[in-house]
């Protein structure tokens, strides 16, 4: 379970962009090994779901549940550099809820350039929770192709939209900002913040992976509870960020040993990062 996660411990500064701004972008979060390793998973998965639903080599191919699809997918959930920003930004009683693999190929020559698909993320707690919404989950994107090139298809965000009342003006969507990463950089963002995928005509084919973040007594999104085979390869925080539990209550009011998180944090860091406020 060490791996250095308190040298990458949430700064003020961070935490303050965070809450004002809704994002984060940590730069060389993946290795250019790991990039490489989960890059030849992303382009099996990819070959594999594009077979078994005939998508066209020009169609975006989407995979819901990726995680348990390689064993080098589990290193994103704790991942030294991002990893200490969940419980700095949520705290100790989180959990993995979804991850979403995107590998959106370059737009047939001559498409029309179509740049809406703004949304918030979260489904039914967008319409059913008043505005603004609290902040349930975020996610981390990890980047594996470089929106750095031109038309590539970068994130484009409305930064501090997730305190909104409502949609953002089309002024403000007129002139968002594009998220242009290279390949190892995690781009962390509040679900609540108005976001939309960038339009591709480059010659580069944009692969990312969400792995988001909720506090534990919300359910999974892709899944309701983890084989026990994935479980069993990983150590108890990896279990806990898995949905994994010792009682039923736990998920509503945890004990010790139902968030190892907690116990690691304590022993690390010390009790006065176990309040449950915010340590800005």
């Amino acid at each position: 379970m060490e791996k250095n996660w308190l040298d990458h411990c949430a700064t003020k500064e961070q935490l303050r962009q965070f809450d004002e701004e809704g994002y984060l972008v940590v730069e060389d979060a993946l290795s250019p090994e790991e990039v490489q390793t989960m890059t030849e998973a992303i382009d099996r998965i990819d070959a594999c779901e594009r077979e078994a639903k005939d998508l066209k080599p020009e169609q975006t191919m989407t995979k819901f549940r990726t995680i348990v699809e390689d064993d080098s997918f589990l290193e994103l959930l704790d991942n030294a550099k991002t990893f200490p920003l969940v419980w700095d930004i949520l705290g100790w009683n989180v959990q993995h809820y979804i991850s979403h693999l995107i590998v959106y190929p370059p737009e047939p020559e001559g498409a029309e350039v179509q740049l809406g698909g703004w949304h918030q993320d979260g489904g039914r707690p967008v319409r059913e929770m008043e505005r603004p919404h609290p902040r349930l989950s975020y996610k981390t994107s990890f980047w594996f192709s470089d929106t750095r090139v031109a038309n590539s298809g970068a994130m484009r965000i409305v930064p501090g939209s997730h305190k909104f009342d409502e949609k953002p003006s089309q002024e403000m969507l007129d002139n968002p900002l594009h998220v242009e990463v290279a390949p190892g950089t995690a781009v962390l963002f509040d679900r609540r913040m108005w976001h939309a995928r960038g339009f591709n005509t480059s010659s580069v084919t944009r692969k990312v992976i969400f792995i988001g973040y909720s506090y534990r007594w919300l359910r999974g999104l892709d899944y309701n509870n983890m084989p026990e085979e994935v479980l069993a390869k990983c150590d108890p925080i990896r279990r806990q960020l898995l949905g994994d539990g010792v009682d039923i209550k736990g998920w509503w009011q945890p004990t010790d040993a139902d968030v190892p998180l907690k116990t690691w944090i304590k022993e690390h860091r010390g009790e006065e990062y176990l309040l449950d406020v915010s340590p800005l």
